[in-house]
């Protein structure tokens, strides 16, 4: 997976307008669509979108449809809180790590699930509970004596619904890889196991 090849998708006018798109999705489904679960979970769907544009399109659309999505996320349905752009950059982060476990991969292959569940786990992991948690701390929206509670409190959500997570993923990546095969989105390149 070379960056020049994964950058080359700017520069087509379908991979723009489709990313732009699931970019409103993502921005909806994370503000929007919003399913609770228990008293400190709830589901959010925005984070198949931004998978599915690091399937698609490689890690460099992935990364600026991260952070324009949180930046457009918060521009849109802002509670008041400070702009900060390191949570920008840490939803970049996911998009990047969804497409080093997805980007010019197999969907038809026996080992996507694995692909689908490494990609959702790093992310839940690095980005949800270590960097998330790590900022609310640093800029004081989660009280530093209750820092520990908390972690606990999003190390259990996060591990608690990756499998729904990942049956979500693959699912819908089952279906539009028939649709992007159809419109040459992933016949255009080489695929891999």
């Amino acid at each position: 997976m070379g960056l020049s090849d994964a950058a080359d998708n700017f520069k087509n006018v379908r991979t723009i307008t489709l990313t732009a798109v699931l970019i409103a999705l993502t921005v909806i489904a994370n503000r929007l669509l919003i399913i609770p679960v228990g008293p400190m979970l709830e589901i959010r769907f925005g984070f198949i979108f931004l998978s599915l544009i690091a399937f698609l399109f490689g890690p460099v659309v992935a990364f600026s449809a991260g952070f324009l999505t949180n930046l457009l996320g918060f521009l849109m349905f802002s509670s008041g809180g400070a702009f900060n752009p390191l949570f920008d950059l840490n939803v970049g982060l996911a998009g990047v790590l969804y497409a080093v476990f997805l980007y010019k991969r197999n969907p038809k292959s026996e080992y996507f699930i694995i692909r689908i569940t490494a990609a959702k786990a790093s992310v839940n992991l690095i980005c949800n509970i270590l960097i998330n948690t790590r900022l609310l701390v640093m800029f004081g929206f989660i009280p530093a004596p209750t820092a520990g509670i908390v972690t606990l409190t999003r190390v259990f959500k996060n591990f608690a619904l990756l499998p729904v997570e990942i049956i979500l993923m693959l699912v819908v990546f089952k279906f539009v890889s028939v649709y992007a095969y159809k419109y040459n989105l992933l016949n255009r390149r080489k695929r891999v196991d």
